[in-house]
């Protein structure tokens, strides 16, 4: 109890100190008092700090005046603004490294914080951007076979959302808010993009067949449907040698040759 006595009456004696200090200098250098007039901005606060103590926040845009001596002045843009996040290579979730880079749009929220509670907001952010899109990275995908798996190539509103979040958690000491992370530029690592590359042509590859058998069966199926329909009378064996020859030419990745059987006879 007398420890917080005392620790009052010295805030007060400071206090008092601090504006004896400001009356005697006005009085005699009274131009200093010229200097007490700032501008504030649109889209703009000043945290005033007198002596190292905060003393409020300007808010209101135009002219006005705030007594110069002992003051100290943290302009904080309250504007929407942006901040590119460099190229750098991650781990996505399957452990393969890829290269990407984002943009994000923030807005100082609290410039109290933003101008006190950490060195400089702007540092502050950039490091926990890099940081974020790295743990983020690592919890999805680079692509996704399934479509209704989030992925960081699709850049869904899952993968939106989880980046946001991670980021704002993570600068709400600056006051700031985050309104949209978006990636810029997202490609496989060059160490691995060939391996990668050779892949997607496989699978690509195997889609396509897939596609042609598939079409192909439709079509000897119609076809044979259609002799029949003609009344044209095929053995069992012939069929399947129709059969047999129109899956070949359709399913074929070359064009097709015709060959010619011909039957020669010995006559003795």
């Amino acid at each position: 109890m007398e420890t917080t006595i005392q620790e009052n009456e010295l805030r007060q004696n400071q206090g008092a100190l601090e504006m004896m200090l400001v009356v005697v200098i006005s009085c005699i250098f009274p131009p200093i008092l010229l200097f007490g007039f700032t501008i504030v901005n649109p889209r703009e606060e000043i945290v005033v700090l007198r002596f190292g103590k905060f003393v409020t926040i300007l808010k209101q845009q135009g002219i006005c005046w705030i007594h110069p001596v002992g003051r100290a002045l943290h302009r904080i843009p309250t504007r929407d603004m942006t901040l590119d996040i460099h190229t750098t290579t991650v781990l996505e979730r399957n452990g393969n490294p890829i290269q990407i880079s984002a943009v994000v749009v923030y807005r100082v929220e609290d410039a109290y914080k933003a101008a006190l509670d950490v060195e400089s907001y702007r540092t502050f952010i950039e490091d926990q951007a890099g940081a974020v899109v790295k743990r983020c990275s690592s919890q999805f995908p680079y692509e996704s076979a399934d479509e209704s798996e989030a992925c960081l190539k699709k850049e869904s509103d899952e993968v939106t959302a989880a980046f946001v979040s991670e980021l704002q958690d993570a600068v709400n000491p600056a006051g700031i808010r985050v309104l949209s992370v978006r990636l810029n530029d997202l490609t496989y690592a060059p160490e691995i993009a060939q391996a990668m590359l050779m892949r997607q042509q496989a699978l690509a590859l195997i889609d396509a067949r897939k596609t042609i058998v598939e079409g192909a069966v439709e079509i000897v199926r119609d076809a044979v449907d259609r002799l029949a329909a003609a009344d044209l009378q095929m053995s069992d064996s012939e069929r399947e040698s129709l059969i047999s020859n129109l899956l070949v030419v359709i399913c074929s990745g070359e064009r097709p040759q015709p060959v010619m059987q011909i039957q020669s006879s010995n006559n003795g």
